[in-house]
């Protein structure tokens, strides 16, 4: 798999690291490992790793992602940080469109900042 998801217990925070191409299969196939892993701890933080991955959606499949988020009651109240390289216009995207409908969602170059975030330590 492209990904992997663990819950980091001592952050109380789930991490989600990707590799290699994000295309909507790997992101259908993502949010179905996600939502057992959400369910089972409780957790209503998730950073997700893209640093070393490649998006390769359109726009049009990123304007997808807030309504699918939406549509699961265990991805409401989320505060879903995103951690991307420099050039990362669609994660921009995706933050926006999520923003738009009311869910927490940032992106980051950096770790430590966005667990900052994700704990509350920064608005």
């Amino acid at each position: 798999m492209p990904f992997n998801i663990e819950y980091d217990q001592d952050e109380d925070c789930i991490v989600a690291t990707f590799i290699g191409e994000i295309g909507m299969t790997t992101v259908k196939e993502y949010i179905a490992a996600l939502l057992p892993v959400l369910e089972s701890t409780g957790c209503r933080r998730v950073l997700s790793d893209s640093r070393n991955g490649e998006l390769k959606l359109t726009s049009l499949d990123i304007m997808q992602f807030p309504k699918m988020a939406k549509s699961s009651p265990l991805t409401a109240g989320l505060r879903r940080a995103v951690l991307a390289r420099q050039g990362r216009s669609g994660y921009d995207l995706y933050a926006t469109l999520c923003n738009l409908q009311g869910q927490q969602v940032k992106v980051f170059s950096s770790r430590t900042e966005a667990m900052k975030w994700l704990r509350g330590d920064e608005e």
